[in-house]
């Protein structure tokens, strides 16, 4: 097994036997007689290498065994993994259905009825939604584009100056909560900014490395612009679940009032409880799948370019696949699905684990039982981290899955496998990359914002709305507009995040592919991460 942090050192021994072992000069016996051999300390004859010692830094690898190519592991007919799985959310589906229809046919007579005119009534006309909406869609489009346009441009002077940003703000935050006097908060955090900046003297070095991957995911981006109707439509799929599932659960309320007891406290029926929760889980289980789709969808499309594209005389890579996008959407809707409804029924438990944690906590803080509530927010602080780890691995399980169609537990173990010998070189490209992608959601979430609040203060005095229910109606246009501006952008950022994933997985997997199909992008990642030139993870 080749590793890449071994690379440097395989290189210089190399170098070294060379060396030892040069080719004795012509003629090194010039009076022996014929038919003599000169005596050799050697068992094998030295044969010179191909190459002379002078040529520099990079030598082309040697061709891939057939059996050991990536191309070759793809399974080009995929059977379903996980079916169990599958069966399970489909019928996770039919039960929350029928919980929909409950709440739905509870609310929808309800909205039905007209509002009561009552003074200080929060509304808003069609006119100024429509306009509030337009300008939040409008201005995250056009920001996006253009910082789009930038990471293509600066790519390394744009993972720089994030890297720098995020800890300005980072250290701002520190600065308001200690303004705040919440001391412990803003010292823990300002000892982390303390670190973050620190530890750019160890990660600069891979900042070339990260600058070519995200410039050529960008460009993959531009060639297959499906990738982000894929985003999109996920987004649509989920907004559309997420409103379903509110309405339906204000009508479950309401259905099912609940009752308050004689010390004042707010008490529901154990059926209502068993509802509300199976409701949470599937809101988490669904928008995971969903989520999860998206993302092996556009990793079968990297996949796809990274082992089947080929370059063309004029630099151009060909796919022999008519639309890849597509495929690999197939692929992640029918023999992928199973594996992605598993891994997303971990995070989903977790999730939900956390949520009746927090509530218990809530609890036994308001009964006075101070005890049962710092254990519940222990247990549920641990789960958060378990929540983060097993989300980031599972990201690079969802490559394996969709590049290889391997079930879930085969990706999980190769995933292991594949954190274990390049683990720190993931967390740090994925760092770098981040940054970048991080401050341009803020910043595009913070632009629509502000002009969101700009124009309804505007309507508010043509209207002459004050007092709170201009306040009121400041605060909903505003966090509406910012959370526009944040899906927005979350499209950009969510199909370059999973090109990153699957490249890397790639890149981990079998570098000689890249050389051979396109041996000009290999050269200027074998440039910026020497390692590549040795093998992948398995070799």
């Amino acid at each position: 097994m080749a590793y890449y942090g071994d690379g440097k050192g395989h290189a210089q021994q190399q170098q070294q036997q060379y060396q030892a072992y040069a080719p004795p000069q012509q003629p090194y016996y010039p009076q022996q007689p014929q038919g003599y051999a000169p005596p050799d300390p050697y068992a094998q004859p030295y044969a010179a290498p191909p190459y002379a010692p002078q040529q520099q830094q990079y030598y082309p690898p040697p061709p891939p065994d057939v059996q050991s190519s990536g191309a070759q592991k793809i399974n080009k007919s995929p059977k379903f993994k996980d079916i169990w799985a599958t069966i399970l959310f489909v019928v996770h589906l039919g039960a929350i259905a029928f919980i929909f229809y409950l709440g739905l046919s509870t609310i929808i007579p309800i909205l039905q009825k007209p509002p009561p005119t009552t003074s200080g009534t929060i509304s808003f006309s069609a006119q100024e939604i429509g306009i509030s909406i337009g300008i939040a869609v409008g201005v995250s489009a056009i920001f996006s584009i253009v910082y789009y346009l930038l990471i293509q441009r600066f790519t390394g002077k744009m993972i720089t100056f994030t890297y720098f940003l995020s800890i300005i703000i980072t250290l701002a935050l520190a600065a308001f909560y200690i303004w705040q006097k919440v001391y412990v908060a803003g010292v823990i955090i300002g000892i982390f900014a303390i670190l973050y900046a620190l530890s750019y003297f160890a990660m600069r070095s891979r900042i070339p490395f990260a600058k070519v991957m995200l410039k050529t995911v960008c460009g993959i981006t531009n060639k297959y612009p499906a990738t982000l109707l894929a985003g999109l439509l996920g987004l649509i799929v989920s907004a559309a679940f997420n409103a379903v599932w509110i309405l339906s659960l204000i009508g479950i309320v309401q259905r099912y009032q609940p009752k308050t007891d004689s010390r004042g406290r707010v008490t529901v029926s154990y059926e209502t409880y068993i509802i509300v929760v199976y409701m949470l889980f599937s809101l988490y289980w669904t928008t995971q799948v969903i989520y999860n789709t998206i993302h092996v969808t556009v990793c079968g499309l990297f996949a796809t370019y990274y082992f089947l594209g080929t370059s063309a005389a004029g630099g151009d890579v060909t796919v022999p696949v008519s639309n890849p996008t597509l495929a690999a959407a197939k692929r992640a809707l029918t023999t992928s699905f199973g594996s992605i409804c598993f891994g997303s029924l971990i995070i989903a438990l977790i999730r939900t684990i956390r949520s009746l944690l927090r509530s218990a906590a809530s609890n036994d803080a308001a009964e006075g039982n101070f005890c049962g509530a710092i254990c519940a927010v222990c247990v549920e602080c641990c789960l958060s981290w378990i929540e983060s780890l097993i989300e980031y691995f599972n990201t690079y399980a969802y490559a394996q899955v969709a590049i290889y169609g391997k079930d879930f537990c085969g990706a999980a173990k190769d995933t292991w496998r594949l954190v274990k010998s390049h683990g720190i070189d993931a967390i740090i490209n994925d760092s770098l990359i981040s940054n970048v992608l991080s401050v341009g959601g803020f910043s595009c979430g913070f632009l629509s914002g502000v002009l969101g609040y700009v124009y309804i203060n505007a309507a508010n005095s043509a209207n002459g709305v004050t007092g709170d229910a201009a306040t009121a109606r400041v605060i909903i246009m505003v966090v509406g507009a910012v959370l526009i501006g944040l899906a927005e952008f979350g499209l950009l950022s969510g199909v370059i995040d999973s090109g990153v994933t699957a490249t890397f997985v790639c890149l981990a997997e079998d570098p000689v592919a890249l050389s051979r199909t396109k041996p000009e992008l290999y050269q200027k990642i074998a440039e910026t991460y020497p390692a590549i030139q040795f093998g992948g993870m398995y070799a």
